[in-house]
């Protein structure tokens, strides 16, 4: 089987996945919320040492 992929199709693609990425963001607001706060303060814990 020769498949052949155009940039058309590869664009429709990312869009896809753009598209179930922020329905996925939307409809989880709650925990994508929660989930970078704490990962975010988590991340300020960290000492810098130069």
């Amino acid at each position: 089987m020769n498949f052949k992929i155009t940039s058309r199709d590869f664009k429709f693609f990312m869009i896809g996945v753009f598209a179930m990425f922020i329905f996925v963001i939307i409809y989880d607001w709650d925990d994508f919320e929660k989930g970078f706060k704490t990962g975010y303060n988590k991340g300020m814990q960290i000492e810098k040492t130069e």
